[in-house]
């Protein structure tokens, strides 16, 4: 799998959600590159922990924004966001076998996971952000 790069069709219209997306297409990109080096699986165990935990500071942002606005599929989106957890922890204990557990098909998921969400979910809420006054500037801080 090539890296995958990240392109402006992919803005949601949201500065720091923006950001933070990028930054989980960074952590595949790595993991991507550490496949092709054949690195060691401890490594590949700590870049997946390290997506997964930087993937629920960023389910929770977007969610919290959902629902201080009221959004109508923020249930949906929950529901996506936590099974791509729960199958990304899955892949945790098959580092252990040895690097070469990851294959193609982890690293497809992973990446068609997440470009697929944004263009297709998190596509839905940026007119309705944008709607409720919401842009490129937002700061939820």
């Amino acid at each position: 799998m090539e890296n995958i790069n990240w392109k402006k069709e992919f803005s949601v219209g949201v500065q720091e959600l923006d950001q933070q997306h990028k930054k989980l297409l960074s952590m595949i990109n790595r993991l991507i590159d550490d496949q092709k080096k054949l690195t060691d699986p401890k490594l590949i165990n700590e870049l997946l922990m390290e997506m997964i935990d930087y993937a629920e500071v960023h389910f929770q942002a977007e969610e919290h924004l959902m629902t201080e606005y009221n959004y109508h599929y923020t249930d949906r989106q929950a529901q996506q966001h936590q099974q791509f957890i729960e199958k990304t922890r899955s892949f945790l204990s098959a580092t252990d076998v040895g690097p070469n557990i990851l294959s193609n098909a982890l690293l497809d998921y992973l990446g068609n996971w997440l470009i697929n969400h944004i263009l297709t979910e998190d596509m839905k809420y940026k007119d309705f952000f944008q709607s409720k006054g919401i842009d490129q500037s937002y700061s939820p801080v």
